[in-house]
């Protein structure tokens, strides 16, 4: 072995148990080809396990994969693996160790970049030859002394078309590839998808930044499970526990009863002989009474026979003794019959018998173990806090069952509904009617459930926070996006858009390039954003990182301004001046022009903002007309929902409308902001004269819990309220 020593062989021993072994044939991998799931097999084993399955289908894990045009061969290889195995087998095989010349043991150098060792004359010679000049040479000793991974990073891998260095990353292939890569096969300037090609050495910075990223999910993944697993771990050990109790007082029952029982026949087999004592007694001294009574009468029946027998005189003298004597004793005798009443019965309690054979008991789990209380943790004073009761496992109960209490930050206690609902969960309603902490508390058989008494910040209504913005070329704050959980993205009709913290903080920009002006924008749920282009008169749609995806800039869109994207159904609707224009946001063809209006003079953008109902109905708010109109998903005219006006409930020169969870409308107009139900029912003012929103614009919702929506106001500044 020609370096590393013990090292390498230490490290061979766990690289061929964790990485390097084929989980197919136990082997060392050959040809290593890598599914979608990150598990690599021998090329051949595949081969033989898809004629095996009939369908690729990881070895390891199960996950289903597809089958490449051009078949398996066409699986990418795993380059690391590669590398690795090309790595061992060259350091591990003692032919290696020969200099390229022949001379076997004599070697004095290796080189790097040829991947060879070379004796004295053959490094020597190696210098003077000019492509071979900055060649990286190590001595022989420095290489034996190095460890695996070392020796492994001399070697990246090179291009296995062009035998070169990876020193390119296209964006869009997701491959390393070397510069002759770049030129021929990922062109930038051809192809239906551009290719995008970056150095390697920015790639793999990218890659640090998302792996450490993605490290960091990880751990707080690991965190969460090991936190789940002992949840389950402590559950397994308190269901033996109540399984070992559950059985003890299944055993003391049952013992209880055979107690009892037995109690029960000792009682019974006392009765059965007090009764017949009694019985024996009496009958008894009957026998004895009528035995005496037929002896008697045998008696004088003899004596009387001796009487007719003997002397006249002498049975004269006796015959009326005896005589009256026998009959006295025979009409004594009664004429009744004896009692022959000799039952002693024992009666079977079938009650109890047919609830034995029922059951003795029921062995259940507590109720309050199979529901758990989820909501959401934070509110407003003006919005219903809804609390979900969930059924974790299986258990027989009914909304009566449950008792549920809202405890108000003032310390009041209610009680509250329970209402089932179709899919057999149920929901408390209720309302904290001011700020502070508000308790929900739900029990079954007077146990709390799980999370119960579950705890709720309420938070009070009005203006939260007010952000200063700044802007390179200041021309006003015009549109506002929420962006991830903490980060908003602002438009202030300049060439970028600025990002900024909830709570104030800038943390940057996208910039655009070209003469671009950022009016509204519209936030994709794959990221990129669509923004409607006062200056070029189009709409926009790039990526966070200001690339542009494609533009619409069809001849129908004169003044663009509000955007909304419906992306179920993919279409795009643009506010116009004077109609709203529909687009397909794949294709970028132009669907139709509906709401459209009439507006006489010019300078004065009338159709100024859209969005949708959570029915799917489309809301056009028209700014020189001052009023809100729904039409139908087809563009038919439904009614008016808001008119124009300078008192509540009614707007004067609108610029934004959205819709939040509960299908409530916001609408920013001039110096207010109004929150409007579904059918244009005026709720209430949202800010107040003294917060200064005196030239509202776009608006966007931010939290549903606690109600929470962000505008654009003109004065540079973006101010969010509690609603």
């Amino acid at each position: 072995m020609a370096s590393g020593g013990g090292e390498l062989a230490k490290f061979l021993e766990d690289v061929d148990e964790k990485v390097l072994e084929c989980q197919i044939c136990f082997n060392r991998l050959t040809e290593p080809r890598t599914l979608t799931c990150l598990h690599s097999f021998c090329l051949s084993c595949l081969d033989n396990w898809l004629k095996k399955t009939n369908k690729v289908s990881c070895p390891t894990c199960s996950k289903a994969d597809q089958i490449p045009e051009g078949g398996l061969k066409k699986l990418p290889p795993n380059t690391f693996l590669n590398n690795l195995l090309e790595t061992i087998e060259q350091f591990t095989n003692t032919d290696e160790t020969k200099c390229i010349c022949g001379n076997e043991g004599r070697s004095k150098t290796y080189c790097q970049e040829c991947r060879r060792y070379l004796c004295h004359i053959c490094s020597d010679a190696h210098k003077n030859i000019p492509a071979c000049k900055n060649h990286k040479l190590h001595s022989v000793e420095d290489v034996r002394s190095m460890s695996v991974s070392e020796i492994n990073a001399m070697h990246p891998p090179l291009c296995s078309v062009h035998n070169e260095p990876l020193t390119v990353f296209c964006k869009i292939c997701k491959l390393a590839i070397c510069i002759h890569c770049s030129i021929m096969d990922h062109k930038e300037w051809e192809g239906k998808d551009k290719h995008v090609t970056i150095s390697i050495k920015d790639a793999f910075k990218t890659f640090k930044q998302t792996s450490a990223g993605l490290e960091r999910k990880a751990k707080r993944c690991i965190t969460k499970l090991k936190y789940d697993l002992k949840v389950m771990t402590d559950r397994v050990k308190k269901l033996d526990e109540n399984r070992e109790k559950s059985l003890k007082g299944i055993q003391n029952h049952v013992k209880d009863l055979v107690t009892r029982i037995k109690e029960s026949e000792d009682k019974l087999k006392t009765e059965v002989d007090a009764m017949y004592k009694i019985k024996r007694k009496t009958t008894d001294a009957d026998i004895e009474d009528v035995t005496t009574t037929i002896s008697y009468i045998n008696t004088n029946i003899n004596l009387l026979h001796h009487l007719g027998k003997g002397n006249e005189a002498t049975a004269m003298l006796s015959s009326n003794d005896v005589i009256t004597a026998l009959d006295d004793r025979i009409k004594a005798v009664p004429k009744t019959k004896p009692d022959v009443n000799a039952e002693i019965k024992f009666v079977k309690s079938n009650q109890q018998i047919n609830s034995l054979q029922k059951d003795i008991g029921i062995v259940t789990q507590s109720r309050a173990e199979c529901l758990e209380l989820r909501g959401a943790e934070r509110m407003t004073t003006g919005q219903a806090i809804e609390v979900k009761i969930i059924k974790i496992d299986e258990c027989e109960i009914h909304a009566n069952d449950l008792k549920a209490t809202l405890t108000q930050p003032t310390g009041e206690t209610i009680i509250v509904q329970v209402e089932e609902e179709d899919n057999g969960d149920y929901t408390v309603i209720g309302r904290c009617t001011s700020a502070g902490i508000c308790k929900v508390d739900v029990r079954v058989d007077g146990e709390h459930i799980k999370k119960s008494p579950m705890t709720i910040k309420v938070e009070k209504e009005g203006l939260l926070n007010s952000i200063q913005i700044a802007s390179d070329s200041w021309r006003g704050v015009r549109d506002v996006v929420k962006y991830g959980d903490d980060c908003l993205l602002v438009s202030c009709l300049d060439n970028a858009i600025h990002k900024y913290q909830q709570s104030g903080k800038y943390i940057g920009k996208v910039t655009l390039s070209g003469c671009v002006c950022v009016v509204s924008m519209f936030l994709m749920n794959n990221g990129n954003i669509a923004f409607s282009d006062d200056r070029n008169k189009c709409i926009t749609l790039c990526t966070m990182n200001g690339e542009v995806v494609k533009s619409f800039d069809n001849k129908e869109l004169i003044y663009p301004r509000g955007i909304h994207v419906d992306e179920a159904s993919r279409v795009m609707y643009v506010a116009n001046n004077k109609n709203l224009a529909m687009f397909n946001i794949e294709s970028g063809k132009h669907i139709k022009k509906i709401a459209q209006c009439d507006t006489t003079g010019s300078g004065f953008i009338n159709i100024i903002d859209v969005n949708l109902t959570r029915q799917g109905n489309i809301l056009v708010l028209y700014c020189k007309q001052s009023c809100l109109k729904l039409f139908d998903n087809e563009g038919k005219f439904i009614k008016v929902l808001v008119d124009e006006g300078d008192e509540d409930g009614k707007v004067k020169s609108p610029s934004g409308v959205v819709v939040d969870d509960n299908d409530n409308i916001i609408i920013s107009s001039d110096h207010k902001l109004q929150l409007f139900s579904n059918s244009g029912k005026f709720i209430k003012r949202i800010d107040k004269a003294e917060d200064g929103i005196n030239d509202p614009r776009g608006l966007c919702i931010i939290s549903h819990n606690p109600r929470r929506v962000a505008v654009a106001n003109g004065d540079k500044t973006v101010n969010i309220f509690d609603y």
